[in-house]
């Protein structure tokens, strides 16, 4: 849920402004800022996954329910990403 809503923070904050307007160089720019951001979050969202999943498997904790949370966090920030994704298709028409 948290992912889901960073992803919709970041589409609305650098993006949605952008994506209206008329002029290519202001689309460009927001398309650049959004990149920008977005492979930032993407890459604490792996970084955290990461030290979860190392600290859960030191521990040895029995079974995988405990890679449930870590495929929560990457699935919650990658699907929500497909709207923007569609958003930024329309604009290019």
């Amino acid at each position: 849920m948290v992912g889901a809503a960073a992803q919709y923070a970041i589409y609305a904050v650098f993006l949605r402004a952008g994506l209206a307007e008329q002029d290519l160089e202001l689309r460009r720019a927001a398309l650049v800022r959004w990149t920008g951001v977005e492979l930032a979050w993407q890459a604490i969202v792996v970084a955290a996954v990461g030290v979860y999943a190392i600290a859960l498997w030191m521990r040895h904790v029995p079974g995988w329910a405990w890679v449930a949370p870590g495929v929560g966090a990457v699935l919650g920030t990658a699907l929500p990403l497909q709207f923007a994704v569609s958003r930024i298709l329309r604009a290019a028409r």
